[in-house]
């Protein structure tokens, strides 16, 4: 799934936990509702600027957006480096990667 998309899944369900509407959030974070469904369904790419806004209408810590988003994208993109520089056969982890 494309980070978009995460981010998009990530504050939709932050929005109907709070039991907030599209109509809603976007109000609280002035931009239309039909900016709040890009933004949910991954078609717009959102600004760091943007991201902390939208979180702190949500009430989100920063900190649990990073370990359910950044961290995990950081790890498969970490895991697609390795993969092509054992592939070129730049390094051989081999077994590391198991501890």
């Amino acid at each position: 799934m494309k980070l978009n998309k995460k981010i998009g899944n990530f504050i939709r369900n932050a929005r109907v936990s709070k039991g907030l509407s599209e109509k809603e959030l976007a109000s609280l974070i002035s931009v239309s509702q039909q900016q709040v469904s890009r933004y949910e369904r991954g078609v717009s790419t959102l600004s760091i600027q943007n991201i902390l806004i939208l979180l702190n209408a949500l009430n989100i810590p920063f900190d649990e957006f990073s370990q359910k988003i950044i961290k995990p994208e950081q790890n498969r993109l970490f895991d697609l480096l390795i993969e092509e520089l054992e592939t070129d056969g730049v390094i051989n982890v081999g077994n590391l990667k198991n501890i």
